[in-house]
């Protein structure tokens, strides 16, 4: 009986992680004038300064993030300089967090189908055998950000956040796809629309 409760559990998580949902989030310095923003460069730093940082330890998925973030700031009419001065510097860095989701205990009877199942007009009831405990679920959640660093002031003057639950691929152009779906929607919010 317990391994079925398991396997509920388990294609409950698989299905939620194959959706492909991602929280995203910016925020920016209100002093900025973005529409004075033409050209930019990578930052020469890198990720070195952050020391959990996923993408220093996975240089190709690094370089496929940087060519998207190039793809959809030429679409917007930035130009990408490799000397010279520019308006903004990009850096962006990743981090992966092992994460709890807690399913409250179901206490005593439940209407709903299940083991000792006796009917009742148009409803089940039924006694959960393992008592009032809690579900854990535990999941990988991976964070993108992408900061955008005013090169006068060399302070943050916007930064995108994309927040999702991990995933197996079965190709690294899935991979790729999902890597380019969450640039885009971060780069959606940039430059941000100032009064």
């Amino acid at each position: 009986m317990r391994i079925r409760s398991w396997i509920v559990s388990l294609i409950a998580l698989l299905m939620l992680a194959g959706c492909s949902s991602y929280s995203i989030v910016s925020d920016y310095d209100r002093d900025i004038r973005f529409g004075d923003y033409k050209s930019y460069r990578w930052s020469s730093e890198g990720s070195a300064r952050i020391s959990d940082d996923v993408l220093a330890k996975n240089p190709l998925i690094f370089k496929h993030i940087k060519s998207a973030v190039d793809r959809e700031l030429h679409a917007k009419g930035f130009v990408l300089k490799e000397n010279g001065p520019v308006d903004f510097i990009v850096s962006a860095h990743a981090a992966i967090r092992e994460r709890l989701t807690v399913n409250p205990p179901t206490m005593g009877f439940a209407y709903r189908s299940g083991y000792y199942h006796r009917g009742h007009g148009f409803y089940s009831v039924w006694y959960d055998p393992y008592g009032p405990y809690p579900r854990y679920n535990w999941y990988e959640e991976g964070t993108l950000i992408i900061d955008i660093i005013d090169d006068r002031s060399n302070d943050i003057a916007w930064r995108g956040v994309a927040r999702g639950i991990l995933q197996e691929y079965n190709s690294t152009t899935e991979m790729h796809k999902e890597i380019d779906t969450a640039v885009t929607r971060i780069l959606d919010r940039f430059p941000p629309l100032t009064k």
